[in-house]
């Protein structure tokens, strides 16, 4: 009974310990490109079902308030792009927090890296991308 319940054990402690630490969140948000203060002024969610979950993917435009850092160059009265995607499971899956969906006229704190070669921005730390100002 003890080796039958051994790798249910496992697999319990290693999907609970599957998040990563806030040192780690930090470090992403320090190496962000931006870390901008912007509103967010259309927001545009399309959710598809799947076997496995829900696929969101959120496209936004948001202003720039202030400027925290920017590599780019950015300036408070911009407007930006943000693109990025995710899945939800059904089953929660090991890995790091999801983003918070962004709500239109939401002013939020963003860190962001550049998505391959277009204009957009996409979050750069995961689920602590955007937090209050």
């Amino acid at each position: 009974m003890r080796i039958a319940l051994a790798p249910i054990l496992l697999l319990a402690f290693a999907i609970g310990r599957a998040e990563l630490s806030p040192d780690h969140y930090r470090r992403l948000q320090d190496e962000a490109t931006e870390a901008l203060v912007v509103k967010t002024d259309e927001v545009d969610v399309k959710t598809t079902l799947g076997k496995d979950g829900k696929q969101f993917e959120v496209q936004a435009k948001a202003t720039v308030l202030s400027v925290i850092r920017s590599k780019a160059g950015r300036k408070p009265g911009e407007v930006i792009k943000i693109n990025y995607s995710f899945i939800q499971t059904v089953v929660p899956m090991p890995g790091p927090s999801k983003p918070t969906i962004l709500e239109k006229g939401v002013t939020v704190r963003a860190y962001l890296n550049p998505v391959g070669n277009s204009d957009s921005l996409g979050p750069a730390a995961y689920g602590d991308s955007f937090q209050k100002p």
